[in-house]
Order: C-alpha cells, then sequence, then structure tokens
C-alpha cells in the first residue's frame, strides 16, 4: 500500500499526470531504460543527413528537464562548429532543472542556448525556421497529434527536417492497452499511429526503427518510485487506483518482461520517423 501522505496534495485531484509525477516518473524512466542512449546514438550515426546546413538552428519541442538535450547539444557540437538550440516546454519546474544543467556547461555552449516556457497549440509561433525539430517521446501529450505535427512542419527551413521519436506499440504500449477500461486518460500515440496520420495526408517520411529495453526490476516490490514509474508509463495517476488494480498493472509489467540475469527486461522498440517540407 502506498502512503499518500508523503505524495505532494496535487498528485490525487484526478488522473492527469502532475508536474511532480511526470518530472520523477521520467526520470526514473530514463534511469531504468536504454532508450535514451539508443536514440542518441541513432542521432549521432545520421547526424549529417538529419543537419544538412554548415550553421543549423535546432528547436526541441518539449525539452523537459534536458536530461536528453544537453547530450544532444554535446552530439551537434562534435560535428558543427556554429548552431543555435531553441528548447520548449510547458512546465517551468523543468525547465528551471534545464536551466541548472546548463550552468555547468562553458560559457560559449550557454550562450548557443535559449529555453522558453510556451504552451504548444496548433497556432503556436515558435519562431525563425529551423533546419531540425525534434519531438522526443512528446507526442504522447496530445490527444490529436496531427495539428501539431503541421505546425512544427511550417516552421522548417527549405532543407530542414522534423525528427520524431516514439515507441512503437510494443512493450508498454501493450500494457496500456490491456487496461483501457482503468485508465479513463486513453489517448496513447504510438509510431504506428503518428504514421498511418502521415500516410493519410499524403506527407513524405522515412522511418527507422531503433531497438531498447527496459529493466523493470523496481517493480518486483510495489513501492513510491514503483507507481511513479508505472503511473508515466502508463500516461495516468495510478495512485487514484485501488490497491488491487495497481497491483494488477504491475503484475502486467512483470509478465511482459524476460528474466535476464536476474533482471526483468521489457524489450521494446521506437521507431524514429523524419518527415521533410
Amino acid at each position: 500500500m502506498i502512503n499518500k501522505k508523503k505524495m505532494p496534495s496535487n498528485i490525487a485531484n484526478d488522473y492527469s499526470l502532475s508536474e511532480f509525477i511526470y518530472s520523477c516518473g521520467y526520470k526514473l524512466r530514463l534511469k531504468h531504460a536504454s532508450f535514451k542512449q539508443e536514440a542518441l546514438n541513432w542521432i549521432a550515426n545520421n547526424c549529417s543527413e538529419l543537419l544538412r546546413v554548415e550553421n543549423p538552428k535546432i528547436l526541441s519541442l518539449g525539452c523537459g528537464t534536458g536530461l536528453f538535450d544537453t547530450a544532444l547539444i554535446k552530439i551537434i557540437q562534435q560535428q558543427k562548429t556554429q548552431w543555435s538550440f531553441t528548447g520548449l516546454d510547458f512546465s517551468a519546474t523543468d525547465l528551471e532543472y534545464f536551466r541548472k544543467t546548463l550552468s555547468a556547461l562553458d560559457e560559449e555552449t550557454q550562450s548557443r542556448v535559449s529555453l522558453q516556457y510556451k504552451k504548444f497549440e496548433p497556432s503556436t509561433d515558435m519562431g525563425e525556421p529551423y533546419d531540425l525539430i525534434t519531438m522526443i517521446h512528446f507526442l504522447h501529450s496530445f490527444d490529436d497529434v496531427l495539428p501539431i505535427i503541421k505546425n512544427a512542419l511550417r516552421h522548417l527551413s527549405s532543407d530542414g527536417s522534423l525528427l520524431i521519436i516514439q515507441h512503437n506499440k510494443q512493450g508498454v504500449s501493450e500494457i496500456k492497452n490491456e487496461f483501457m477500461a482503468l485508465l479513463p486518460n486513453q489517448k496513447f500515440q504510438c509510431s504506428d499511429h503518428i504514421k498511418q496520420l502521415l500516410q493519410a495526408e499524403n506527407m513524405t517520411f522515412s522511418t527507422h526503427t531503433i531497438n531498447a529495453s527496459f529493466d523493470i526490476s523496481i517493480m518486483q516490490e510495489m513501492s513510491l518510485d514503483t507507481l511513479l514509474l508505472m503511473s508515466f508509463c502508463l500516461v495516468n495517476d495510478l495512485s487514484k487506483l485501488t490497491t488491487d488494480q495497481q497491483e494488477r498493472i504491475r503484475q502486467a509489467f512483470l509478465s511482459h518482461a524476460e528474466k535476464i540475469d536476474g533482471a526483468y527486461i521489457i524489450r521494446e522498440s521506437m521507431e524514429a520517423i523524419v518527415c521533410r517540407v
């Protein structure tokens, strides 16, 4: 049984994810999964194709705490001498964390990075044309992703790329589908759904599979971290469910895992979807 007294009061207001759950859950997800490093490896190997100009302008939508983007910035630094990076997010708390992370970098790097608090709508003005716009595990925040994608495409330069990285329908997505009846926030945008939308609009894009794994050994017992991690993965505040319902979900995670050298591993893959104007 989770002691909700240890949680901030806003965690149990409804089923949507509070900033506390999202931030804590995201950090746990990155800590226990390989998708961040695998995605970064793919970007590093394909950077010359993604960034076709000498002095690229990069925009990260949903940059969050910068746990992914600070590593992305280092990749760009290795391959380009002149560049600029803009990160947008609708969490002031996450942006503050990102700024603290940036403060550890050299002054020249800091001068090339701009972080902005902004909510995303289909009509949001994102500023100047960009040579690369990234949406890394970003689109699950929206019920209707197509207008967001179209708006991003409008902000690309003539030779720019929109990079979407999203998990496919295996792994955590399968668990989400099993518990639709329990979870009121039922929208879960996997890569297959996004590709179908793009195909229906006759958009030009390429896809690339990125294999990754998720170590869920932490879920062998129920704890606050287990609940936060499951809530983040399923995009719902699971503290509102009964203890029995929480346990059913925990067991579902374990049943989808392989036991490898004592660890519980879920095989999950992502797709990199690259769109051009």
